[in-house]
């Protein structure tokens, strides 16, 4: 006896689809991998277990990697999930389970389980969604039904769940924390369809009462989405380059055309900037690739919810701090990552012209919005498209020293001109013009 320690370890494979890629010991007891791992298959190793170009496959590092693949803890509603199952946390749920997702083809399986993918994965076997019921419902059974699901490996903040339709499609149902969140997915992927940009489609839902956007599953069975942060946390940073180039340059480096990788870059920067949204960061674009071909494109354009001041007191146009390429503390960056667009050949902002009124329209069928705080972002809706116009113009005659386009330009609408504006002690406005503030819509929920 001697006092040791014994550990309960057992080989376990880390798998791409069909294909093991690591090999690493795990303790049972303490439910942790130990010591570290070996490589079978470099090509396909997951970008988070590689730092600056080299494999970090240590105990720690794998563990890191797996308890990243559960709902995150500031889920809306898991604590309450969590409770009515008797479980202490997401990755308590996650060790239930095989880890399998709808994002990716990695899951983990004992060396000794002759479990196959075919006969395990959700792209193209049936789940149980009582769980996934449970994360969007108040009011939910918490027994007799699967953890082995792919609601246990989905992240992001807000309620969430995958179904299967009718036609055998996976299908990601989704909430929000407003009510407006859905209808501003349904908005800004019928903008992109106007634009010519390629993007997730949304329609709209109704689940427990509450709007919900659904989306249908955007990977076939053989691909994974790469997020951002995964590929430029893999290569190490070179400090010549801006952010944008970087992320750019890393994307190249992993197999995607240059010129793919910057328009779809592009695409989201205009649609980011038409609709306002505050909620772009590095885990919500990035690539697809082919887990056998090991060929990558760009992700289409997705997740933009966080837009057209849901959940915000006032309506205003003041420039605003904002990911990914520029985060600079207290220094207004929306109107400088609208400038760094490479290429506005590709974009008729004529069909812009209709647009706001098309948003005001569709806020209003919603049902959920004042005619007071719809008419703010109509009016500044106006506004964005013009000085995205303005930008354009701008850019094409710096670049080429010719005379700019001549679009017309929407006329900018002055009839809430006499909505009072607060002001902002640290926030530019490139667009001078109404504010609304909560105080000037009792209807704002």
């Amino acid at each position: 006896m001697g006092g040791k320690v014994v550990l309960m370890s057992v080989e376990r494979l880390l798998m791409c689809a069909r294909r093991p890629v690591l090999s690493f010991d795990y303790d049972r007891r303490r439910a942790c991998a130990v010591g570290t791992g070996t490589i079978l298959d470099r090509a396909r190793l997951p970008l988070e277990l590689t730092t600056h170009g080299k494999s970090a496959v240590y105990a720690k590092r794998v563990d890191m990697w797996w308890r990243r693949r559960a709902i995150p803890s500031s889920r809306d509603g898991i604590r309450r999930a969590l409770d009515l199952l008797g479980v202490r946390s997401t990755v308590d749920l996650l060790n239930r389970s095989y880890g399998l997702s709808l994002s990716d083809q990695y899951w983990v399986r004992d060396a000794s389980d002759p479990v196959r993918w075919e006969d395990v994965n959700f792209f193209d076997n049936p789940f149980d969604e009582e769980f996934g019921r449970m994360l969007l419902t108040p009011v939910s059974s918490s027994h007799g039904f699967s953890l082995n699901v792919p609601d246990a490996s989905t992240g992001g903040d807000l309620p969430k769940r995958w179904t299967i339709g009718p036609s055998g499609v996976r299908v990601l149902v989704k909430g929000g924390r407003t009510g407006q969140e859905p209808v501003n997915e349904l908005i800004a992927s019928r903008l992109a369809r106007g634009l010519g940009i390629r993007a997730v489609e949304y329609r709209l839902g109704e689940y427990d009462n509450r709007p919900v956007s659904l989306c249908d599953e955007m990977l076939s069975r053989d691909e994974e989405l790469i997020p951002a942060w995964q590929l430029m946390g893999s290569i190490k940073r070179d400090n010549r380059l801006s952010m944008r180039d970087q992320w750019l340059s890393d994307a190249v480096s992993l197999g995607c055309a240059r010129k793919a990788v910057s328009d779809a870059t592009d695409d989201w920067l205009l649609v980011d900037w038409l609709v306002r949204n505050i909620d772009r960061h590095y885990n919500n674009f990035g690539l697809i690739r082919n887990v056998d071909s090991l060929e990558v494109r760009p992700a289409p354009l997705f997740d933009t919810g966080m837009s057209l001041w849901a959940g915000e007191l006032r309506v205003d146009n003041a420039d605003y701090r904002t990911k990914p390429f520029y985060s600079t503390y207290k220094t207004p960056t929306a109107l400088r990552q609208l400038r760094l667009i490479a290429d506005w050949s590709r974009y008729d902002l004529d069909v812009l012209a209709d647009w706001p009124d098309e948003v005001a329209h569709r806020l209003t069928a919603n049902g959920m919005l004042s005619p007071v705080r719809i008419e703010a972002i109509r009016s500044s809706l106006v506004k964005r498209v013009a000085t995205a116009v303005t930008v354009r113009d701008e850019t094409v005659s710096s670049n080429h020293g010719t005379t700019c386009f001549t679009i017309p330009r929407p006329t900018p609408d002055r009839s809430t001109d006499d909505l009072p504006m607060p002001s902002s002690s640290d926030a530019e406005d490139p667009f001078p013009g109404p504010a609304l503030s909560v105080a000037d819509d009792a209807g704002l929920r």
